[in-house]
């Protein structure tokens, strides 16, 4: 790793770099088309019986634009929960993009009062984060919901590394509230957002 400073001085020097993505460099072939997770997520939306909790980074706006879709698709209703979901849910959708219309939203405290069949919650946790969304859930302790037997669980994200014992904690956790719990592990809820060996070499 080089800083801006050093960056100019090889470009002025006449040096060609070459700046590549390295974390699935071990990983053999391509890494699956964002788009494959799709109809994983609108299958598993659509049959569940109970009310759907989604858990994904809060950046990863395209996830949250499936996830919604989903939802909207099954005639549920959403409902975003913690700081940074609420936040960058506001001001993707200001911003354009991502797509939800006004009365496909609801807020948590109304949310908790309606049919758990017609409600997705979207929110934070996915990484295991002691005081996030997800966690509080799976703890008891959170304002708005309470984990129920007909829950159905979707973290749609990758354990960054050193946190997979605190998102197999609340995986745990939550399981044992009764709720079912879909993840990479179990379904093809999530593809990586780096590039696999075979496009590495291709690039390089």
């Amino acid at each position: 790793l080089v800083d801006y400073g050093a960056l100019t001085k090889f470009a002025k020097a006449g040096v060609d770099l070459l700046m590549s993505d390295s974390t699935n460099a071990e990983t053999p072939g391509v890494t699956p088309s964002e788009s494959s997770v799709g109809p994983v997520l609108r299958d598993l939306i659509e049959k569940a019986e109970g009310r759907v909790i989604a858990a994904s980074f809060a950046s990863h706006v395209h996830r949250v634009q499936q996830i919604c879709d989903a939802a909207v698709g099954a005639g549920r209703k959403v409902t975003f929960i913690g700081r940074s979901m609420i936040t960058n849910s506001r001001i993707a959708r200001e911003l354009g993009y991502l797509t939800i219309a006004d009365g496909d939203i609801v807020e948590p405290e109304r949310a908790a009062k309606m049919p758990p069949r017609k409600v997705l919650v979207m929110c934070t946790g996915s990484q295991g984060e002691p005081l996030s969304a997800l966690a509080r859930m799976a703890n008891g302790d959170h304002n708005n919901v309470n984990i129920e037997p007909d829950d159905t669980v979707v973290i749609a994200a990758t354990p960054v590394p050193g946190n997979e014992r605190a998102v197999n904690r609340v995986i745990n956790r939550l399981a044992k509230a009764g709720a079912t719990v879909a993840h990479r592990g179990s379904l093809h809820v999530h593809v990586s957002g780096h590039a696999a060996a075979e496009e590495l070499k291709l690039m390089l």
